[in-house]
């Protein structure tokens, strides 16, 4: 988590491939995310990985992220992170 990061009052559990996860920050990234769905990934591969969301706070509550982007979370915010590909 980023120390500089905007937090809610209390944490919020955000759902992560069907797996509650406590979250206390108003954002979470793509690398964040896939790194709660994914914690450990194989050494030396390069894994791509999709990110869609749905339920989440602001203007679009339902999308998809790409690496570099971030979502506004709310209590309940569900992640579904897949693996598309490997190099």
């Amino acid at each position: 988590m980023n120390a500089t990061a905007e937090k809610h009052e209390k944490p919020v559990t955000i759902i992560v491939n069907a797996q509650p996860k406590p979250w206390d920050e108003k954002e979470i990234s793509y690398e964040q995310v896939v790194k709660l769905a994914f914690p450990n990934p194989p050494p030396n591969v390069v894994i791509t990985y999709t990110v869609e969301y749905e339920r989440a706070a602001g203007k679009k509550p339902d999308g998809s992220l790409v690496a570099g982007q971030s979502v506004h979370v709310k209590d309940g915010t569900i992640f579904n992170v897949t693996e598309t590909g490997r190099s």
